[in-house]
């Protein structure tokens, strides 16, 4: 549980920090409904876009899906990154993006760049 917590109020801040002046946006529901969407067949990435938008990996369709980070819902799909085949172009993938915050699972592949 404490790393929930931790995870929750890592996230909660890296959105804050960005995106304080949105009066609209409630910080802890999004944070909830993003954790709560990182399962094992669909894994939270990060935030890209100053906080605007969530990427997910899904492991059935192999592709990057994008969320909201909005006042809107947050089930909305904005787009998809159809094709990543295998690890290596995930891997790939996500090192070359900007993140504002990306999950503790995949640090170390910006770590180690």
């Amino acid at each position: 549980m404490e790393h929930e917590r931790q995870l929750e109020s890592d996230l909660e801040a890296a959105i804050l920090e960005v995106r304080r002046d949105d009066d609209e946006l409630d910080i802890g529901k999004v944070s909830e409904y993003l954790l709560s969407e990182d399962r094992i067949n669909r894994y939270l990435i990060g935030l890209q876009d100053e906080c605007t938008r969530a990427s997910f990996y899904c492991t059935a369709t192999r592709s990057i899906a994008y969320k909201p980070v909005t006042g809107e819902s947050p089930s909305k799909l904005v787009d998809t990154v159809p094709g990543l085949a295998n690890r290596k172009q995930l891997r790939d993938w996500i090192v070359d993006q900007e993140w504002s915050w990306i999950h503790p699972r995949y640090r170390w592949l910006i770590d180690s760049e």
